[in-house]
């Protein structure tokens, strides 16, 4: 028999094995930590150390209710506690701009505003929560205390196009037609309406903005304002990313999450220079984790590798979940077990979730062993295949905790978003 023949029915072999059987349970088996109780609090109870410049919360599953709303109760949290005062979501950096708007207090509909963060899965009651409360939150906020809201992703053009003709509109009348005929002879007038035969002549002009956007900084902030000009730069960075990202870079994970990363520095050092604030990180825990922990973290290990303990990632996770994924005829709940023993621990709580800060856990307890050793938890985004009904290594990580995070949020259960139909 030759080779080929041997790889071909060992292929064969493997595929049957994995339709046949159950998937393997790998890591630590799920059962009752006897210290558990001593370490777990109220997110109430969440600290975050001296020095901290950005503190990142991550969401196991893009699917589910519970993580959505807790971008709201951690942001309100620190607003509350340590005066943050600027979040940074996974969501389309010129949408969010548009949504800042109003939470400073221009006029909109919060649900309408809500379909602007990029995303089909942003579009439910609980992201529109989030910007309803930050909206009434800066009514009554003093102008020092106002929070924003920023998108980071660059995945999206239209609204990033609105901004810039916007701004030009105000700093610019003078050229304000040139740069909206520009724009729309660029990239049409629908999402991804561009000519892929001029994908080149679209870089080479968009950088060419964002240089005409730095070489009259001055005069442009003196005819608006510092933060409607980094609006503006950050808009014209990302219609480039955003290009880049699907012409030239084949949709790298990789070269999105350098974009990202990018982004946040330029928001985190205006933040701190301009409002004294640290900024608030809101992203799939595949984009935020300390380490490489898939094929999707890069953005936080840039970060942390850069910032070292002044970055201070929040991840989460779930024991069980019913969690709503895209399927080719839609949207559909599929439910997954982690196998996490942390989430597994929070079956019995008091608490509907439960924060686990590492560096308060004891060498010597039975539950320090969980967080320094390898153990599996659960990774669900915006994608499904079948194999992940049959082999757990497919929607699982498989780290210790404490090389991801510095501290975590657990939910035994998760309920599925709810996914406007409109």
């Amino acid at each position: 028999m030759g080779k080929r023949h041997i790889i071909g029915w060992a292929a064969a072999i493997f595929l049957i094995a994995a339709v046949l059987l159950p998937a393997v349970d790998r890591g630590v088996e799920a059962s009752e930590i006897s210290d558990f109780d001593n370490y777990v609090t109220s997110i109430e109870e969440l600290s975050v150390p001296e020095g901290t410049r950005i503190i990142a919360l991550g969401e196991a599953t893009h699917g589910n209710r519970e993580f959505q709303q807790l971008k709201r109760e951690v942001f309100e949290i620190l607003v509350r506690k340590y005066d943050v005062r600027a979040l940074v979501i996974e969501g389309d950096c010129g949408g969010c701009t548009i949504i800042n708007e109003y939470i400073q207090g221009g006029e909109g509909d919060d649900r309408e505003l809500t379909k602007l963060l990029g995303y089909r899965l942003y579009r439910t009651d609980d992201m529109q929560e989030l910007i309803r409360w930050m909206h009434d939150y800066n009514e009554t906020a003093p102008e020092e205390g106002k929070v924003r809201l920023y998108g980071m992703d660059i995945q999206r053009s239209t609204f990033n196009i609105q901004v810039l003709k916007a701004f030009y509109d105000q700093v610019d009348p003078e050229r304000a037609a040139d740069v909206s005929g520009q724009l729309d002879d660029l990239f049409g007038t629908e999402e991804d309406g561009y000519d892929k035969e001029r994908v080149d002549e679209i870089i080479a002009s968009m950088d060419a903005l964002s240089e005409e956007l730095e070489n009259h900084s001055e005069a442009y902030i003196e005819a608006s304002d510092p933060d409607t000009y980094l609006r503006a730069c950050l808009s014209a960075q990302a219609l480039s990313c955003y290009i880049r990202y699907g012409e030239k870079e084949n949709y790298s994970h990789r070269y999105r999450d350098e974009s990202m990363k990018s982004m946040v520095d330029r928001i985190l050092a205006h933040e701190e220079q301009e409002h004294g604030s640290e900024l608030m990180l809101a992203c799939h825990n595949g984009h935020m984790t300390k380490n490489q922990s898939s094929r999707f973290t890069f953005l936080g290990k840039f970060l942390h590798d850069e910032m070292q303990d002044a970055y201070f990632a929040i991840g989460t996770d779930f024991y069980i979940t019913s969690c709503n994924l895209p399927g080719n005829n839609g949207r559909m709940v599929k439910e997954f077990c982690s196998d996490d023993p942390l989430a597994y621990n929070m079956k019995d709580s008091s608490l509907d979730k439960g924060l686990l800060i590492f560096s308060n856990v004891d060498e010597e307890s039975s539950l320090y062993p969980y967080i320094s050793e390898s153990i599996p938890t659960g990774s669900l985004g915006e994608a499904f295949t079948p194999l992940m009904l049959l082999m757990k290594s497919q929607y699982q990580l498989y780290f210790a905790p404490e090389e991801m995070y510095d501290a975590m949020i657990l939910y035994y259960q998760t309920t599925p978003t709810q996914i406007w139909e409109d």
